[in-house]
């Protein structure tokens, strides 16, 4: 009968810390689908110059806000419950380290919504009107490098972890382009510069959008993998 027992309660406890680990892959995914929704008003209220979808997007950061709060509860409560080790512990960290990536992403998000406010505004007169169109292609490959996080963290798959530092590379050297520009036309035209101060730290913005997707991949790489990717980052930079 002892051994019975000893044998029975293993698999219940790993059955419940499966279901928990579960459970905190499915809110990274919600997070990160709502965080994606966001974005997607972030470059409708650009495109459209949409003040009231910029107010929109103001007004749902509290629910992303919600989630990686609950996200840390559920993290500090496997820790304590299940004292997790090896590729388990691996999973709850890179999980927790990940929904702090993605509040952040959410935070330049709103950030932006704040900027399209001040960009739009109707007093400013016609001046503002047009925004320059790689600004909107920066913009959708944000879009494109959270799909692909999606696709990574729902497939427990590295490929599109490793797909998106690509991508991340060439999103940075759009974003130096276009920051180059705009100084130039600030500097040729003083009637612009508040206009491309708003459109500089939109792009500013953008760029930790990018960081963020970038360490996001590598914590699922490192999820995933066990492979620690920043170490290769470091050497590529001393070569």
């Amino acid at each position: 009968m002892l051994a019975l027992e000893t044998s029975l309660t293993p698999p219940h406890i790993s059955h419940s810390f499966d279901g928990e680990l579960e459970q905190l892959h499915e809110l990274v995914l919600k997070m990160t689908n709502l965080i994606l929704y966001q974005l997607e008003l972030a470059l409708k209220a650009l495109g459209d110059e949409d003040c009231e979808t910029a107010l929109k997007i103001i007004a749902q950061d509290k629910h992303v806000n919600h989630l990686a709060i609950e996200i840390d509860k559920e993290v500090l409560e496997v820790l304590a419950k299940h004292n997790p080790v090896a590729n388990d512990l691996r999973t709850v960290i890179s999980i927790s380290k990940i929904s702090s990536e993605l509040e952040k992403i959410n935070d330049e998000i709103s950030e932006i919504a704040h900027l399209v406010l001040a960009l739009f505004e109707p007093r400013l007169g016609s001046i503002n009107s047009g925004l320059p169109a790689d600004l909107i292609n920066i913009g959708n490959l944000i879009e494109s490098m959270l799909k692909k996080l999606i696709l990574a963290f729902w497939n427990r798959q590295s490929t599109q972890a490793y797909a998106l530092l690509e991508l991340g590379r060439s999103c940075e050297q759009d974003l130096q382009i276009s920051n180059k520009q705009q100084l130039k036309l600030a500097v040729s035209d003083t009637r612009k510069i508040g206009r491309s101060l708003n459109i500089m730290e939109i792009l500013k913005a953008l760029e930790h959008c990018g960081e963020s997707c970038r360490n996001i991949a590598e914590y699922i790489i490192f999820m995933i993998d066990g492979e620690d990717v920043r170490h290769l980052k470091l050497n590529n930079r001393d070569n």
